[in-house]
This record gives structure tokens, sequence and C-alpha cells, in this order.
């Protein structure tokens, strides 16, 4: 068999083992309700408030919560694929 052969097979092994890398990686991570969304670089200690049928979490005081608000730990907020609101929970979207 050729050379050519053996580093076409090589690079494809390579990718294969990227590829089940990166799933194995993204398995771990929550499954974001937004795919556009930014993680929380750091979690509050606060209550957050999350609407069911919304995608973030914001500060009780936001004004941006559309509909009625459910008080949760921002662990747990995050854990349902919750991310931060970047207009009221600023200092969650910076890094440490």
């Amino acid at each position: 068999m050729s050379s050519r052969f053996w580093i076409l097979a090589a690079l494809l092994l390579v990718l294969i083992g990227v590829l089940w890398h990166a799933s194995e990686v993204s398995a771990r991570l929550p499954a974001l309700r937004d795919e556009h969304s930014e993680p929380a670089k750091t979690m509050p200690a606060q209550q957050v408030a999350i609407v069911p049928t919304g995608k973030q979490f914001h500060d009780p005081r936001c004004r941006y919560i559309h509909g009625k608000p459910v008080m949760v730990d921002a662990k747990t907020a995050a854990a349902e694929g919750y991310t931060p609101d970047p207009r009221c929970m600023k200092q969650v979207m910076q890094s440490q």
C-alpha cells in the first residue's frame, strides 16, 4: 500500500479521536436552553429568578423578566440550562 493511504488513514483516526473527545466533553456540560447563550463565569450567591418558558436567569429585581418568576439558586438554574441575563447579571458574565 502506498504511503498516501497510510497518511489518510492516520488523519482519519486523528479526526475520529478529536470528534469522540469533543462529544465526551460536551456530554459533561449542561445543555443550554439557548445555543447562543454564554454560561456564567461565576455563580451568584443569591437566589435568582427564572421563568419556566424562558432561557435566562435574572436578578429578582430585573425589569426584563417576562412572566411569573420562580426563585431558585443559581447552580440549579445553570444545571437546568439557564444562562445569566447579560443586562442584570453582568457580575457573573465577567471572568474572575
